[in-house]
């Protein structure tokens, strides 16, 4: 299964791997092995899509709430990244005019991921949407 990772920068990568926080949507089943696509927000100082790999581990944990008392649980995702930074970029100001369209360009869906979605989400992409995103990590 293909995932896609929209969270608030940065991306901290150490010894070739990263850790990310997101919160499932639909309750999407991750597993070792999944690959995934990370995208940084860029009205939080992101650059969009930003890394491609795959799942290691993933468990939830608990932390403190950054606003009053108590916890809250997040989804944890240890990840080792395949490419750092794509080859093509894939940004706002390139998916932003397909969000509402219906057309065949492979933007058009990708936007309407990107912009259903919350920040710190993660969710299960079709096969076509990660062959787009993935050709932005490959030479054309």
């Amino acid at each position: 299964m293909a995932l896609i990772a929209k969270i608030d920068p940065p991306l901290t990568i150490a010894d070739g791997t990263a850790q990310i926080h997101a919160r499932p949507y639909k309750h999407a089943a991750i597993k070792p092995g999944d690959e995934i696509f990370v995208w940084t927000s860029e009205t939080s100082g992101g650059h969009g899509l930003a890394a491609h790999g795959a799942v290691t581990a993933a468990r939830i944990d608990s932390f403190p709430n950054r606003t009053g008392p108590g916890e809250h649980k997040e989804l944890v995702l240890d990840v080792r990244i395949v490419s750092a930074a794509p080859l093509r970029p894939l940004t706002l100001d390139r998916i932003a005019p397909r969000r509402d369209g219906d057309g065949a360009d492979p933007e058009a869906p990708v936007a309407k991921v990107l912009y259903s979605h919350a920040l710190n989400k993660i969710t299960s992409i079709e096969s076509d949407i990660a062959d787009f995103v993935r050709s932005h990590f490959e030479e054309h």
